[in-house]
């Protein structure tokens, strides 16, 4: 018999490596039978466990057979190999004996060993590319390991190291060795040597899920994102709707002294964040999502997807961004192809306009 502290090391094995207690017991069944095997046992061994008295025990049984069945069960002997081990028996008997554990030598005990070790990381690596999988688009928490000249090793959980590419990191982080790091997972592949699991600092999902852990009007779907556009490490505009006329959606989003946006912006490494609300009416749109800038007039052409946006002087060089990118995130988040005046150029090429922004 196995002692009680056997068992209950067990029950540690799968609370620390995240199994179910069952999986583990059966790793420890077939390395036990491999081990009395080894140790020259010919029955059929058949491991027990006894949850409520937290014991193991190992038997050896022998299956008293008139002729050996090369397909039948294990532990087959004929009635004249019994009698050798028991004298009173017969057909259809059982010979059932005990194996202590203690006595398997030092071979049996270095292939229980072998194989309950490979077992746990084949039950590990299977239960790690599960959960991974299941978060697929989802945001993780991840501790920096290191960093290369070419990838950042993080830890991710579940004994998992992933290597992402210094591409997919945002600009300027400097990623020292022991600070967390919120990253999306964007790909998870199965191995041979447990889950490959692909990060990202650049995509748009870590946007999304980063509004919804700061956010709970996102979360819970009071307040909706619509649509965002990103140049990571410099800029996203996200583009929201209130379902609950009560619920300012912007001001969910900023919070109290712009207190969530500020979260949002320092698990981003200080990228900003243009928040506008989303309006069905396009020209209503295109001026809310050239936010920061004021516009006077927008004019659209509905079947090309066009617009044109007539800004005060002061606010063109506003509207437009460094680079052309408030103008170019704004078209992206929207569909709208965009093409930003300010009055002076407007009235000297004639466009007739007149304030319709409200």
């Amino acid at each position: 018999m196995i002692t009680k502290a056997f068992y209950e090391q067990l029950e540690v094995i799968a609370n620390e490596r995240h199994l179910e207690i069952e999986d583990v017991k059966k790793a420890v069944e077939v390395a036990l039978i491999k081990a009395c095997q080894l140790e020259g046992a010919k029955g059929e061994i058949v491991v027990e466990f006894n949850d409520e008295q937290k014991k193991v025990r190992i038997y050896n049984i022998f299956h008293v057979v008139s002729e050996i069945d090369p397909e039948g069960i294990d532990g087959q002997i004929t009635l004249e190999e019994a009698k050798e081990i028991r004298a009173r028996v017969r057909v259809g008997s059982e010979i059932k004996t005990e194996v202590n554990f203690a006595s398997i030598g030092r071979k049996g005990a270095a292939r229980f060993k072998q194989i309950f070790i490979q077992n746990l990381k084949e039950l590990g690596g299977k239960r790690a590319f599960e959960y991974f999988k299941e978060r697929e688009n989802e945001m993780v928490t991840a501790t920096i390991v290191k960093r290369t000249d070419k990838v950042v090793i993080l830890d991710i959980g579940m004994g998992v190291h992933s290597f992402m590419p210094v591409e997919e990191t945002l600009p300027g982080e400097s990623c020292e060795p022991g600070a967390p790091m919120k990253v999306a997972i964007t790909k998870v592949e199965e191995t041979g040597k447990g889950p490959k699991v692909f990060v990202s600092r650049n995509n748009k999902e870590l946007i999304k899920r980063l509004f919804e852990m700061y956010i709970p009007e996102i979360q819970n779907g009071t307040v909706e994102i619509i649509a965002l556009a990103r140049e990571p490490g410099s800029r996203t505009k996200i583009g929201i709707k209130s379902n609950n006329i009560n619920v300012d959606a912007k001001g969910a989003c900023v919070g109290l002294n712009g207190g969530r946006i500020k979260q949002i912006n320092d698990a981003l490494n200080g990228e900003r964040i243009d928040i506008f609300e989303w309006k069905d009416d396009p020209v209503q749109l295109i001026a809310e999502a050239l936010t920061p800038a004021k516009v006077i007039s927008v004019l659209v052409n509905e079947e090309e997807k066009r617009s044109i946006v007539i800004v005060p002087d002061q606010q063109f060089s506003l509207a437009i961004g460094k680079g052309g990118q408030n103008a170019r995130l704004a078209s992206q988040t929207t569909g709208w192809k965009i093409d930003i005046k300010d009055e002076t150029a407007a009235y000297r090429e004639e466009i007739r306009f007149k304030p319709n922004v409200h």
